[in-house]
């Protein structure tokens, strides 16, 4: 009884192994296929008009994608020079003065709400709150959308980094006669 119940127990290990493996032999190989063939085909494409000319109108052949570049990087761009020095401020504020007070557990709890807030909903702020008034969308609005995503994360990291400074480092620091303003 004992070595029939092992067989069938071996039996089928070795089944769902083999099922398994093809299973997943199957699925890397429908990913190559499809990666083959995208590269393939993707490849003719891809010259230098492609990412320099502007985009044909729907329905036509060709065009570029100049627009889309050029308005991902002034959209990153915006984002970042105002989203940056706000939350490198604020992670600072964070860690150096505001250990107890009211005020950066207010901040810690706003920044935990944002980073926890799907994109969409932050879309859509942006979009009610800058679009619908303007009646179009621009560039700013984008910008404006991403950088209060990166507000949080930026405030976190910075108040993370400069929590990892020793408290050793930066008491020599002030022995030595520096200012806390430098120290921290």
């Amino acid at each position: 009884m004992r070595e029939r119940s092992l067989f069938w127990r071996k039996f089928h290990n070795k089944t769902a192994s083999i099922l398994s493996a093809a299973s997943a032999l199957l699925g890397i190989f429908i990913l190559a296929w499809i990666l083959y063939t995208v590269l393939l085909r993707g490849f003719s494409a891809l010259n230098w008009a492609f990412f320099t000319e502007l985009p044909t109108p729907p329905g036509m052949s060709g065009g570029g994608l100049a627009n889309a570049i050029l308005g991902t990087v002034i959209i990153t761009v915006l984002a970042t020079v105002f989203g940056v020095p706000i939350g490198v401020l604020a992670g600072i504020y964070l860690s150096e003065f505001g250990q107890d007070s009211k005020l950066a557990g207010l901040v810690r709890f706003f920044s935990n709400i944002l980073m926890g807030t799907p994109s969409i909903i932050i879309g859509i702020f942006v979009y009610a709150i800058l679009v619908v008034p303007v009646g179009h969308f621009s560039a700013y609005s984008g910008a404006a959308a991403l950088a209060i995503m990166m507000l949080p994360v930026v405030a976190r990291t910075t108040e993370d980094m400069m929590q990892m400074v020793p408290a050793a480092i930066r008491e020599s620091s002030l022995a030595l006669g520096a200012p806390r303003w430098r120290t921290t």
